[in-house]
């Protein structure tokens, strides 16, 4: 596994000035490109599993420039997931909840994350899609 950090924020209140503090932090993950990954990806999302492995899944999503777009961002969060194990990942639902989306400078260092762990998987792996 290869070892990085992602870039995450933790929201509070603070409780004197009933302001909202945002924490910029990032957390270690490992990127598995094992076989796990594929059975994350079929047991976590069936519904996009039954159409197509999660390489071939990837590379038509790098290929149709949607990892630039940010109005795919869950999609290509889907397909992260499926790669990263960390203690702060229990499920798909807190791995979302780690991530600002409503922040234009987060969601990019999000979206370079994304790139870099894309072109780790794609280039250690062969695509073969399914149907």
């Amino acid at each position: 596994m290869i070892k990085t950090k992602l870039p995450a924020v933790e929201k509070t209140i603070d409780e004197a000035t009933n302001a909202l503090v945002v924490k910029e932090k990032e957390i270690d993950v490992a990127i598995d490109t094992s076989l796990f990954a594929e059975e994350r990806w079929e047991a976590n999302f069936p519904h996009n599993a039954k159409n197509e492995t999660l390489f071939a899944y990837i590379e038509r999503v790098q290929k149709a420039g949607l990892l630039e777009n940010k109005a795919h961002i869950l999609s290509n969060l889907k397909a992260l997931y499926c790669f990263m194990e960390g203690a702060e990942i229990a499920d798909f639902k807190s791995f979302c909840q780690l991530f600002d989306l409503a922040d234009g400078a987060r969601l990019e260092k999000l979206v370079d994350k994304i790139k870099y762990v894309f072109g780790i998987v794609l280039n250690s792996s062969t695509v073969s899609g399914k149907n």
